[in-house]
């Protein structure tokens, strides 16, 4: 059973085109196992259509209306479509870490959008606590994993940001397996994991 969900926010960019290529394709990943995360985006699509019904209809020169049929165009074009992990070339896994493996996910990489990647972690795989400088996005593939957030298994969709602070172990019992879309850096905290820090590249 699915506990952890995408923030609203996260929910409704994607429903609106506007989230980046790799956490689109997280957030895809996630709603294909999630009834209540799909149910908030059809929401969110039909607000937005609601809105678009209501507004007041205005004349526009056949110049005008050209370039605003130019405009959504080329926002179309730019607006990820929903792929999921099985849509793009993966890379071999590499070792990380102690426990940790790492396969990237050949998401094209955006202006401010998020690098994608899968993540293997060994049953009691504990990493050091860190907080990221940016948005780190998660959705559980298999197995399992906890920190300060929860528990976290199978379907569940780990959102979190600059103000978070975790230092999640991998659940006994099997391989942890996540896809991750991450804008910026992990930053470790501990002494140790500033130690390390040089030789984990996620």
């Amino acid at each position: 059973m699915i506990k952890h969900h995408a923030k609203s926010e996260t929910l409704a960019a994607y429903a609106a085109g506007t989230l980046d290529a790799g956490r689109a394709m997280v957030v895809t990943e996630h709603l294909h196992r999630c009834a209540h995360c799909r149910s908030a985006v059809a929401d969110f699509e039909a607000v937005g259509g609601a809105m678009l019904e209501a507004a007041e209809p205005v004349p526009m020169s056949p110049a005008a209306r050209e370039a605003v049929l130019a405009r959504l165009e080329a926002a179309r074009v730019a607006a990820p479509m929903r792929k999921t992990l099985k849509d793009y070339e993966l890379g071999p896994w590499r070792w990380i870490g102690p426990g940790l493996h790492l396969r990237a996910v050949h998401v094209p990489v955006e202006k401010d959008g998020a690098r994608v990647f899968m993540l293997r972690g060994a049953p009691g795989t504990r990493l050091p606590q860190h907080k990221h400088d940016g948005t780190e996005l998660t959705c559980i593939l298999s197995g399992a994993f906890q920190h300060e957030g929860g528990y976290y298994s199978a379907g569940d969709c780990d959102d979190a940001d600059e103000a978070d602070l975790h230092s999640p172990v991998i659940a006994p019992g099997e391989d942890c397996i996540c896809v991750v879309a991450m804008q910026g850096n992990i930053v470790f905290q501990s002494r140790l994991g500033r130690l390390i820090q040089p030789f984990v590249r996620l």
